[in-house]
């Protein structure tokens, strides 16, 4: 599919999208740019561990966090990058980000070539708020979406 027009979104526009203690506003979804790449803004409560530490075979992120502190592990490096700071993650390299302080933070995923909006969008489906996580459960959408757990 090919993107067939311009995509412009307001402050505070897209889909929202609660997974856990993370709120997931898509502000540039995959069926917006052909699959060829989608954007996420990600609120990261403090506290969030991150999702469990995974690599992708196809997808690239940027990450740029817009507010607060996050701490991200990109294959064995590990720093605290605060607002303003930016970090790229080739796929195929184990990866994972969540909160670095008792504050909330705030940061902006870009990825591509594919992108992972349907991924948190089945998550959301299967796990909506106040339900039970299932590992298995998370296993099996997972690996539809490219996303594959490592051993920390």
């Amino acid at each position: 599919m090919n993107p067939t027009s311009a995509v412009v979104s307001p402050p505070g526009g897209g889909d929202v999208l609660e997974i856990g203690p993370t709120r997931n506003l898509v502000r540039v979804a995959g069926d917006d740019t052909g699959g060829r790449l989608g954007v996420i803004e990600i609120d990261v409560a403090p506290g969030f561990a991150g999702p469990p530490l995974h690599v992708h075979a196809e997808i690239d992120h940027i990450w740029y966090v817009l507010d607060g502190a996050v701490a991200v592990r990109i294959g064995e490096r590990s720093e605290v990058l605060e607002a303003g700071g930016c970090a790229f993650v080739p796929h195929g390299t184990p990866h994972t980000f969540g909160s670095a302080g008792d504050r909330p933070a705030r940061i902006l995923e870009m990825d591509t070539p594919r992108t992972l909006d349907a991924y948190f969008r089945e998550l959301t489906e299967r796990f909506p708020p106040g339900a039970a996580v299932d590992p298995a459960a998370i296993g099996e959408v997972q690996r539809r979406h490219d996303t594959t757990p490592v051993a920390p």
